[in-house]
């Protein structure tokens, strides 16, 4: 079957846009909503698929230098748009986020920022810009040097205060999802845990991930953790979230690496769609 989304070429925003319009005119089951839109004005697209009440949302790009994530969470989407008929579709809604941070990434692709870029367009790191333990992570980011905008790690004057992050926090409460996945590179390896929180289920949905996944499960380094998007949701809905730190290698990876990647990350998030079949 001819595929829409290209996985042989750094993905813009642009392209993705294009990408979204020509999905949601295809599959008729696919449905597109923009949440938000970023400093310079890009949309922040969700691609929805199935109609059942468990809902799921899996999301990448927070990080510039990491946009190979967004295409293998568009061609994701295109597959399983078109498994119209796969069981979960009327178990389940699964609501994908491909590309959180639009500016960041075109800047890394046009050459606008270096490749270590993983900041917003303002240089505010939006993995480092919700509200959980805010405080805690501006203090070590800030120990460590991270103290005014740049390319990774500047927390924001405040949680929030970027329009891409605000639109994913409005978006994950409005549709209270039961577990999220958010793609990152690099490293194979998931990050399931944040705290003393245990939600139901999932430490044995961390050990399908990476029994479907071959990926390491690991926890976050005290230094780094806190004020991420996976942090919050758990604190916040007593849910399974999970960072999945795709791939190996010196972020950006190369589109070159999409295949070996995607083989692992599949399975992977086929799996996360069990979890309202065992809590």
């Amino acid at each position: 079957m001819t595929q829409i989304v290209p996985t042989n070429i750094p993905f813009t925003s642009n392209i993705l846009e294009s990408c979204i319009h020509r999905l949601a005119n295809k599959y008729p089951n696919l449905a597109v909503t923009t949440i938000g839109h970023s400093r310079k004005g890009r949309p922040i697209h969700a691609i929805s698929i199935g109609s059942g009440p468990a809902s799921y949302m899996y999301n990448a790009a927070h990080h510039a230098n990491e946009w190979i994530t967004a295409v293998i969470l568009a061609r994701f989407a295109e597959e399983m748009a078109q498994e119209q008929n796969a069981i979960w579709h009327s178990r389940a809604t699964l609501h994908m986020i491909p590309m959180v941070n639009p500016d960041g990434v075109d800047m890394v692709i046009s050459g606008n920022a270096p490749p270590t870029w993983k900041a917003n367009a303002i240089g505010v790191d939006l993995n480092s810009n919700y509200p959980a333990g805010w405080e805690l992570a501006r203090k070590h980011k800030y120990a460590r040097g991270y103290t005014a905008p740049g390319p990774r790690d500047y927390v924001g004057p405040a949680p929030l205060c970027e329009p891409e992050s605000m639109a994913m926090h409005a978006f994950t409460k409005l549709i209270a999802p039961a577990l999220t996945l958010s793609l990152h590179t690099q490293g194979e390896e998931i990050y399931w845990r944040y705290g003393h929180y245990m939600p139901p289920g999932a430490a044995k949905m961390a050990n399908l991930l990476a029994n479907a996944s071959g990926y390491q499960l690991v926890d976050v380094p005290s230094e780094s953790s806190h004020a991420g998007y996976r942090d919050w949701f758990i604190q916040e809905f007593n849910s399974p979230g999970y960072t999945i730190e795709c791939g190996l290698g010196v972020s950006p990876l190369p589109i070159s690496d999409f295949g070996d990647i995607y083989a692992k990350v599949r399975p992977l998030m086929v799996s996360a769609l069990e979890y309202d079949t065992f809590i």
